[in-house]
Parts: C-alpha cells; sequence; structure tokens
C-alpha cells in the first residue's frame, strides 16, 4: 500500500475571512523540479525576489548545494540535466520596454555545486569572462533547443539552432529560417555544424548518438509534415511515402532502444488528438491509448521511453493506459489511488526508475512535488507552489454540460463561492462572473479543471464564476474546433450565452448581477456577448481584446508570423461585411453594460489602438469606459506592482456594478 507524508499548511485565515489580493497576483514559488540521473540531486528553478533563480539541492537533506542567481533583468528560464555532474540552463530577460521575461536562446552550464559555470552559446557570448579568461567564443544570434545528450559523451551535447530575423533594429525568434544542427561542447561553449535541415519551420528528432532521423515542420498555409531518413548521409523522405501512417501524423519522440517513434495524430470522426507508436523495423504503427473522448493533454513516459499514461480532461482529469501494460502505468495508479481526485502526474525520475518527482495538482492545489520510492511505495513531501496558499480555504471548481441553442453541447466549469454552500435561494445567490478563455484554436486554448488564480479571487471575493469551452476551443477534437472557424462573433459568443443562460435558468446564480470579463480573444468575447445579449449583462471587461477584426490583419503582428495570413484567412476569412457584423466598435449604440477597458502599451499582438478606438467610441455613445492603460506591459500584465493594480480595479469595478 502507499505511504504519503504530507506536510498540511497551517493557516490563522478561516474560510469567511477574505483572502489577501495577494495571494492571486504573486507569481508561483517553485516553478519547476527536475531530479539528476542518479537522484542525488534536484534542480529547482524558484521565484525570489521577483526574479527566478536555479538552486540544486541535495535529495538527502534537501539543503542547499548550489545554484545562480542571474544579474540586470535576467532570470532562468529552463534547466536539463546533462549528466550527475553537470546541467545545462537557458535565461529569459526583460527586453524591448516589455515587463515579461522573453527567452533569449542562451545556454549555460555549470557543476551541481555551481563551479565551472560557463555560458555556451548565445548573443552575449563573447562578452563572458570566466576569472582572467575572455573567452573566443563567437556571439550567435539565433535561439537553440536541446535535441540530444549524447549518449556515452560527456563533453558534447547536439542542439538545433535556429537563427533570427532583424525587423529594424529588432532580433525576432520567428523560426522562419531553416535549421541548423550543431554539436555543441559543455565546457569550452565551442561548437561544429553537423547539418542544415531543408525545410523552414523545422523541428528535428536525433537519436542518442546524434542522427537525426525526423523532421516536422509547418508550411506557410499552416499544415504540418514530416519526413525520415535513416541516419545523416541519407536522403530525405515525406514520412508517409516511407510508412503507412496517415500524411497528419507528426513524429515526437523515439523509444529508449529507438526501435519505434511516437507520433500525434487524430482518430475517429470528432479528430481526437492522441498518441501512435510506430516499429520503424517493421513498418507498422497504432495507437498507444485505449478509446478516449476528448483529446490527449500530457503524456507520462515509461522506463522504455514510450507515453504509458494519457492525462485527459473531459470535465475533471481523467487517464487512460497504454494498452501495453508498463510497470510505470501501475506505478500511477497507485499514486491516483493515494492522492485521490487530484491531477498526477510524474514529473521527472532517475535513470534507474527507482526514485520518482512526483507532481500533484488540483482546482484548489496550486501544485505539489513528492519524492516516491517506486519499490517501497513511499513518498516524501518536498515542496507546495505558492505555499502561502491553503487549498481548504479555496472553492470547488465543478465540470457542466449545457445544451446549445442548436444542440450542441459545450462543456466548462463553474465555482461557486466557498460561503455558498450547497444552498440556493433568492437572497444568498451569488453574482456571476463569466471568465473567457483567450486564443481561439491553438493548442491548450481552452478552460481545465486546474487551479486558476482569477478564478480563485474572484471566488473569494464572493462572485460564481462560469468558464465556458465554446465551439472553437481546443481539447474537444478537430471537429469541435473547426466549428469556431469564422463564427469568432457567431455560434461561439452564442455558445457563452448559452451557458450563461443554463447558469441562470439552473437558480445557481443571480441572474440579474452578470458580468462578463476576458483577455485577448476573452477580451474580443466579453464585448462581443453584450453586444448579442444587452439585456444579459450588467457589464464587461476587456482586457488586451481585440474590437475592430479588421485590426487583426492591419495592426496585429500575426500577418507577419509564419502562416499567420493562413491562419486569419482560415478562421476569419475576408468577408469584410462579417467583420464588421462581428466587431464590437461598430456595435457601441447596443452596449447597456458598463465598461472596463485594459490595455499595454507594448502589445504587438493586439495593439492599444483597439482600446483606444473602442474607448472613443463609448464616450461619443455616452458610455464612457473605466479604462486601465500600463505604458511598459504588451500582451497581458506581468509586473506583480501592475497586476495588484489591475486586479484590485477589477475587483472594485465588479463590486460597483454587481450587487454582492
Amino acid at each position: 500500500m502507499l505511504a504519503v507524508y504530507s506536510l498540511f499548511i497551517s493557516s490563522s485565515t478561516s474560510a469567511s475571512d477574505k483572502l489577501p489580493l495577494d495571494y492571486f497576483i504573486k507569481h508561483g514559488d517553485y516553478l519547476d523540479l527536475q531530479l539528476s540521473p542518479d537522484g542525488k540531486h534536484l534542480a529547482a528553478r524558484v521565484r525570489l525576489d521577483n526574479k527566478v533563480v536555479l538552486g540544486v539541492l541535495s535529495t538527502a537533506d534537501m539543503k542547499i548545494v548550489g545554484g545562480v542567481r542571474p544579474q540586470n533583468n535576467d532570470i532562468i528560464h529552463s534547466v536539463t540535466w546533462v549528466n550527475n555532474e553537470r546541467l545545462v540552463f537557458e535565461y529569459a530577460e526583460k527586453q524591448f520596454s516589455f515587463d515579461r521575461p522573453v527567452p533569449t536562446g542562451e545556454l549555460f552550464a555549470m557543476n551541481f555545486d555551481g563551479s565551472k559555470r560557463e555560458m555556451l552559446y548565445g548573443y552575449r557570448a563573447s562578452d563572458e569572462q570566466t576569472g582572467s579568461r575572455i573567452t573566443n567564443k563567437d556571439d550567435s544570434l539565433a535561439s537553440q533547443d536541446v535535441i540530444s545528450l549524447l549518449e556515452n559523451d560527456d563533453r558534447y551535447i547536439l542542439i538545433a539552432e535556429y537563427p533570427w530575423d532583424k525587423e529594424g533594429n529588432t532580433y525576432y525568434n520567428n523560426r522562419v529560417r531553416p535549421a541548423i544542427i550543431s554539436k555543441l561542447n559543455i565546457t569550452s561553449g565551442r561548437k561544429r555544424k553537423v547539418d542544415v535541415l531543408p525545410h523552414k519551420r523545422s523541428v528535428p528528432l536525433a537519436t542518442k548518438k546524434g542522427q537525426v532521423i525526423f523532421m516536422r515542420w509547418q508550411d506557410e498555409t499552416g499544415n504540418y509534415h514530416a519526413a525520415y531518413r535513416e541516419n545523416n548521409d541519407s536522403e530525405w523522405k515525406n514520412l508517409e511515402d516511407v510508412f503507412s501512417v496517415a500524411e497528419d501524423m507528426i513524429p515526437r519522440g523515439l523509444s529508449e532502444d529507438e526501435k519505434y517513434v511516437y507520433m500525434t495524430g487524430f482518430t475517429g470522426e470528432e479528430g481526437i488528438y492522441t498518441y501512435f507508436k510506430l516499429n520503424l523495423e517493421t513498418g507498422e504503427s497504432s495507437e498507444i491509448f485505449q478509446s478516449h473522448n476528448t483529446d490527449i493533454e500530457q503524456v507520462i513516459f515509461d522506463k522504455q521511453g514510450l507515453p504509458a499514461v494519457g492525462i485527459t480532461y473531459p470535465g475533471t482529469s481523467e487517464y487512460v493506459y497504454a494498452q501495453d501494460t508498463t510497470r510505470a502505468s501501475e506505478i500511477h495508479k497507485a499514486l491516483v489511488d493515494a492522492f485521490g481526485e487530484q491531477t498526477v502526474t510524474i514529473a521527472s525520475h532517475t535513470r534507474d526508475w527507482k526514485t520518482l518527482l512526483v507532481h500533484v495538482r488540483s482546482d484548489v492545489n496550486p501544485g505539489e512535488y513528492y519524492l516516491f520510492d517506486s519499490e517501497t511505495l513511499a513518498a516524501q513531501f518536498i515542496w507546495a507552489n505558492s505555499s502561502w496558499i491553503d487549498p481548504r480555504l479555496l472553492a470547488p471548481v465543478k465540470p457542466i454540460n449545457v445544451t446549445a441553442s442548436d444542440g450542441e453541447i459545450i462543456k466548462g466549469y463553474l465555482t461557486l463561492p466557498k460561503t455558498q454552500g450547497k444552498e440556493s435561494s433568492p437572497e444568498n445567490k451569488p453574482p456571476l462572473v463569466v471568465v473567457i478563455h483567450g486564443g481561439p484554436h491553438q493548442s491548450g486554448t481552452r478552460d481545465f479543471w486546474d487551479y486558476n488564480s482569477e478564478v480563485q479571487l474572484l471566488a473569494s471575493r464572493g462572485y460564481a464564476v462560469l468558464q465556458v469551452n465554446f465551439r472553437g476551443s481546443d481539447g474537444y477534437g478537430e471537429r469541435y474546433k473547426k466549428l469556431g472557424y469564422r463564427e469568432w462573433g457567431g455560434k461561439m459568443i452564442d455558445d457563452i450565452n448559452d451557458s450563461v443562460k443554463w447558469a441562470i435558468d439552473q437558480q445557481l446564480v443571480d441572474g440579474d448581477n452578470v458580468c462578463a470579463y476576458g483577455a485577448s480573444y476573452g477580451g474580443y468575447a466579453a464585448l462581443m456577448s453584450v453586444v448579442k445579449e444587452p439585456d444579459l449583462y450588467n457589464c464587461t471587461v476587456g482586457y488586451v481584446g481585440i474590437y475592430d477584426l479588421e485590426y487583426m490583419f492591419t495592426e496585429s503582428d500575426i500577418p507577419n508570423n509564419w502562416g499567420g495570413k493562413a491562419y486569419l484567412q482560415r478562421v476569419l476569412g475576408n468577408d469584410k461585411a462579417q467583420l464588421k457584423a462581428y466587431s464590437p466598435l461598430y456595435h457601441v449604440d447596443k452596449i447597456k453594460a458598463k465598461v472596463m477597458l485594459i490595455h499595454g502599451s507594448k502589445d504587438r499582438r493586439v495593439p492599444e489602438i483597439n482600446s483606444e478606438a473602442l474607448s472613443e467610441a463609448l464616450i461619443k455613445a455616452g458610455n464612457p469606459p473605466e479604462y486601465l492603460q500600463y505604458s511598459q506591459a504588451g500582451h497581458g500584465v506581468f509586473d506583480e506592482e501592475d497586476r495588484r493594480e489591475l486586479y484590485q480595479g477589477l475587483i472594485d469595478f465588479l463590486d460597483k456594478n454587481l450587487k454582492s
């Protein structure tokens, strides 16, 4: 039987008290942990004094034995163990007046105790000094991905380099140029070019010996392709010409023995996203998991390096297991039994799979880490992310199903404030805030059964929160996603409004006090919802929203990105009459709700001209909005001081316009 030893957080805050705003606007403290191959050390990205630092701990006593704290505006972006002694890590930095750190592509290495630190790669490599020695490394105006740790070679790794593009005086990592394959020394930083991939927007897949045998890429129409070759000296061939696989199957990784490649693709009439494995010797392919009705969002691998557990979200998190039973599947089932109704993943493991790093999270749990011994089946508590939060004081998130006006089943989540309990009467029904997710259509753009700081903040202030995975959302198959194409202001908005009416009809919320709120596409949808149903809402909040769909073609950075024009044509079309009909800017006369607008002046994705134009139109219509503007923010506010002002302003706006 699995034994779990956990630390219960003590708190003097009772469920009836109002939790501090800072609980919800602060960024998490422990961002992620990773075990060394021998399990003797843990590498941890930790937020400290509003910076992200790297700490290395001994698993024997959890004492810090090494680490690095970046200088200036840099933070630690990612960490990878190369071997038991040495690890590599990347930086991100605040650039171009944005408050959100941007990955720089720079790569550093050090020993676990912090010694022999070296900048290996990056645009500032020639500036790096180690002691009295000035390096002779060249600057690399590119980003990189580590694609192979090169088995039995503790000196080199294999990287893919992605040269930057220059626009004016600024470089961008658009990855629209062919990738360069290079061998990089993890001590000196010297590198040697091995190959150049033949396609733009390409991603390589390499063996442990450094043979790049698979490649995937996206063309300018947005379609994905894959190719295969036997070794670095062979000719590339389209994957479907070599093996009997569908054209849309994409290689993702190789098994430990390199006899199989696992791939992603779609299955069934709904086009559910799932995993396949291909036998490279026989050419036979098969689905890895048993049937599931929603997309696989995350996988856990077995000792052979193949997906063993798939995590999917039809409502709460659910698991599907590989049809070939593995030890990883058995261990995961035991962990799920022990941790109950939470999402359980294996974040890292030792090379021999004796020690595992287990991550546990839920709707009311921002995340906990445990060290797990696969032989004794004992789990030792390590750390809780956002450790200042007591999960017992947070509000449960409940999955819902809503039948839309045209019969389509819409899934989502409803969170009732903690003080609401199970009682429902006209006197105690809470006001409702509809929190609308962004995107749409991209991978991962949907709402999940998970901890969400915005949702919990609103619930802590007495508001019910409705999240709607309207058609066009990811996670429910390609058919459902494509139902949203060219319906941004049509059926996608109808799904949101139908879900609001459902919640009111269920006598769960106060139908006379409803507000819509969202960011990016969600900001657009928050305004378009009150255009289409003026009497349903008291207020609406648009955060970095698009309010004239024509601006997507003329002001946004999307048309300049690889495949961007094709994406806009596919999801919006070029019918100017429909674009205008679906743009809130041209319908301010229909808006009865009070409006709040939030925008960053450095936003390239959705420039501030959107909020400026809508604000001007609302003022002329006699409905002046409240406006929060952030001069140093881009597509979303990251700085904690600005976030504190933003969310306090949001709560004040809701309190003023909704009766609590």
